[in-house]
This record gives structure tokens, sequence and C-alpha cells, in this order.
């Protein structure tokens, strides 16, 4: 059974689904009702489960409140090509508080020439966060891109929060 949960943080709610207690997707905080919209839109059938996770809640509620959290909870990454799953697995590695580039994350999945499909596969992460495409950078260090609905803005914001970025 497919379920969801809210977490409100500092910074807007924080939502995630999961099945049997393995990560299947997270939404970077935003209002409520649109991370219910997004939810509802991907997972018309996922319930809500105001205690689902308690201890990934509580890790979430302490990032946003900018305390060092590293996030080793199960993640279901089984609907990924091997490639991008690879790229996924290899991101969940980067520190807290450090960052990698595209070319590394290529090079760390057995591709080195393969920046730009990472570049491509950390715009589909369906575990921001989790998988913290936030801390990929380009070669150059550069931020690139970030797909959440604040764009950049928002990488920078959790990079500062790590303590990664001087702002």
């Amino acid at each position: 059974m497919v379920q969801y949960g809210i977490v409100k943080t500092d910074v807007g709610a924080f939502g995630f689904v999961a099945r049997e207690k393995r990560l299947l997707a997270t939404y970077l905080p935003e209002a409520e009702p649109q991370i219910r919209r997004r939810i509802r839109k991907r997972w018309p059938d996922a319930t809500e489960n105001t205690h689902l996770l308690p201890r990934f809640r509580q890790k979430v509620a302490s990032y946003y409140a900018g305390k060092r959290t590293a996030f080793d909870e199960e993640a279901d990454l089984s609907d990924q090509p091997p490639f991008r799953r690879m790229v996924l697995e290899q991101c969940r590695q980067i520190p807290y508080g450090k960052t990698a580039s595209y070319q590394d994350l290529a090079r760390a999945a057995g591709n080195p020439k393969a920046a730009r499909a990472v570049g491509s596969t950390m715009a589909h992460n369906p575990l921001p966060l989790v998988v913290p495409c936030h801390r990929v950078l380009r070669a150059d260090g550069t931020f690139g891109g970030f797909s959440s609905r604040s764009g950049v803005s928002e990488k920078k914001k959790m990079l500062s929060l790590e303590g990664a970025l001087a702002v």
C-alpha cells in the first residue's frame, strides 16, 4: 500500500511517499496545499499516514532547522534504469556539507563521459534531499540547474544551510 506524509518545516511543507517503509518520492518544501496536490497527481491512490516513518520525519525537521542530518532510509529506485539508479546511489554517498561535480558522479557510476546524463538524472531525481542532488555542481564549481519550484536559489539555500556555501 502506498502512503504519504507531510512534515511541516520552517520553510514549508515537505512531502514524502512510501511503500512498505521504503521511500518512493520526496517533495521539497512549499505550501502544504501544493505539496498535497503534487502527491495526489502522481499517487492518486496514496493514503495519508500521519505516523509514517517517524524517524524520517524527525530527520527532515532537523535538517530544515539547520542540524547536520544523514538520510539513510531505504529508497525504492527499482523503476529507474540501471545507469540512473547507479548515479542516484552514488549521489547518496555525497556527505552533508560537501559537494561533487556532475563529472565526479559520472566517473563513480562507471561512465566518465556521461556528465550530461548525470545532469538529466539529477533533474529527474525522485527523492530530493534523500538523494542530495543539491550537492552536485558543475566541474567549474558553478551551480548548474536545480529542478525545484524555487530553482537554483533553493539549491543555494540548502548548500548554505549545510555550510557548503558561504553566503
